[in-house]
């Protein structure tokens, strides 16, 4: 008898920060952000460091993978660390099942 085990993947987020002087500039940013799929999550009105008063918004999106560059513009302000196209090599042992009871499970990916 073979045993088999599906395994779902997590959803994984991207996070992006947006400043603006004004709401409207921040809003015109933040629609065009809206249509590469980022949503604003917060949005802060403070005074920065230099006693002007600014807006940030605080945003994320489902992660692409592999690919870790963002397609906000030059204009924006967002960033993000490079995410490793390969898995370690310790994880790629730990995904190649497990052992439960002596018997080893074959691992579907979906």
């Amino acid at each position: 008898m073979t045993k088999t085990v599906t395994i779902q993947a997590q959803q994984k987020w991207e996070y992006g920060i947006e400043n603006g002087r004004t709401e409207n500039s921040l809003l015109v940013k933040l629609n065009d952000l809206g249509q590469q799929g980022w949503e604003a999550i917060e949005i802060l009105y403070y005074k920065d460091i230099k006693s002007a008063m600014t807006w940030t918004a605080f945003l994320k999106r489902p992660s692409i993978g592999q690919s870790p560059k963002l397609d906000a513009g030059p204009a924006s302000g967002l960033a993000a660390k490079p995410i490793p196209a390969e898995p370690t090599e310790e994880k790629s042992q730990a995904m190649k099942g497990f052992d439960l009871n002596g018997s080893e499970f074959p691992l579907k990916t979906e």
